[in-house]
């Protein structure tokens, strides 16, 4: 296995910072990347709502007309059934889209809430600092975001992961209700 050099001179330091830099934009693509998969699950659950909005009504003029057969019946269960899966999809989505401002992440100088927060207006003291960073400063820096942002990231994922199960759920629910609806007399 082949050893790195540990030349720790300028241009290694200035790589580190730009490394922490790619991987840091890497990992808040996995964040954006989350949210899209999100918007996605949230898609199909309003479409899958819109079309049960109207099978409803069919629904509860059969019940009314005809009375309680065996197609209405698995159909009002398969109904609410798909009710509460999809409500939980979209209560999921909508926790996990939610800004995360990093209350417990340890200070830092590269993350726009602690900035807003320690700076306030005060331009010239942020400038300041920073203008005073080393490169090892300023790897460090990097390095707690992209551990930070790291956790944000698969916390989203996790999120979606569950939604897009409870979102499966939900469409089983719905082709169960849409199947008894079309035999309803």
């Amino acid at each position: 296995m082949a050893k790195r050099s540990s030349n720790s001179g300028a241009n290694s330091v200035g790589t580190n910072v730009e490394t922490c830099f790619g991987i840091l934009s890497a990992t808040q693509d996995q964040i954006r990347f989350a949210d899209t998969k999100a918007a996605f699950l949230f898609g199909i659950n309003t479409l899958m709502f819109g079309f049960v909005a109207s099978t409803s009504g069919l629904l509860k003029q059969s019940l009314a007309q005809q009375g309680a057969s065996a197609a209405s019946i698995a159909a009002l269960i398969a109904l609410v059934a798909f009710g509460l899966a999809a409500s939980v999809a979209v209560v999921i989505l909508i926790s996990a889209v939610m800004s995360r401002f990093g209350e417990l992440a340890p200070k830092s100088r590269a993350y726009f809430g602690h900035i807003a927060r320690q700076y306030g207006k005060d331009y010239a003291k942020y400038v300041g600092e920073i203008q005073g960073m080393s490169q090892d400063d300023w790897t460090e820096e990097l390095g707690t975001q992209i551990v930070e942002v790291s956790h944000i990231a698969l916390a989203k994922h996790k999120w979606i992961w569950r939604a897009g199960a409870a979102t499966v759920v939900s469409f089983a629910c719905w082709l169960v209700c849409l199947v008894a609806v079309a035999f309803l007399p």
